[in-house]
């Protein structure tokens, strides 16, 4: 039983993965299957560097991807080309782990709605923040407004995702209260079971 949790960028998709697993549940975050592809999949670092050339990697000849995502936000077209290569491979990888566990799997997907993934999952979950908390967040990465802005403009508004999706955790609070809304889900899943 796969939940697909989703949100925009800087709500704390990771944080309720985290979470989850804290109270017991099996989480797989599709952002690290991405990562482990742009390490391990000669392949697809060989497309990229056909693509964009010799500087998306770094120093020691792996995807650096900061330069990928200078090439592919505010781009339409080279994000499709990079989706199109990226996305079937990480859905591979995330069904193949899925299928390692017996029961219910919590899995961090942030285009869930944009790619159709929804309709793998037994049940979404977004994750929204107020849209000041996340600029405080994003900047605390690092991110220029510029980038934030070309991030957020790639993805559905984070207030759709939240009524889509079937769930909804808050997350403008504190840790405390995260957790409590994580655990009452939980409660609330395993009654409808």
């Amino acid at each position: 039983m796969l939940i697909g949790v989703t949100g925009g960028i800087g709500a704390g998709k990771s944080t309720v993965l985290s979470l989850f697993e804290e109270l017991g549940e099996p989480t797989i975050d599709s952002d690290a299957l991405v990562h482990q592809l742009y390490a391990e999949d000669a392949g697809l670092r060989d497309a990229l560097v056909q693509r964009w050339g010799q500087h998306v990697l770094d120093r020691n000849g792996l995807v650096d991807r900061r330069q990928v995502a200078a090439k592919v936000f505010g781009c339409p077209r080279e994000l499709a080309w990079l989706n199109a290569r990226v996305h079937p491979l990480v859905r591979l990888r995330l069904q193949a782990q899925a299928k390692a566990w017996a029961g219910r799997c919590f899995c961090a997907v942030p285009l869930l709605f944009e790619v159709g993934w929804d309709r793998d999952m037994a049940a979404t979950l977004s994750v929204w923040c107020d849209r000041q908390t996340q600029l405080e967040r994003l900047r605390r990465r690092g991110w220029s407004d510029a980038e934030i802005r070309s991030r957020n403009e790639a993805q559905m508004d984070m207030d759709v995702k939240m009524r889509q999706a079937d769930f909804a955790l808050i997350n403008n609070g504190t840790l405390a209260s995260l957790k409590e809304q994580c655990r009452r889900l939980l409660l609330r899943l395993n009654n409808e079971e």
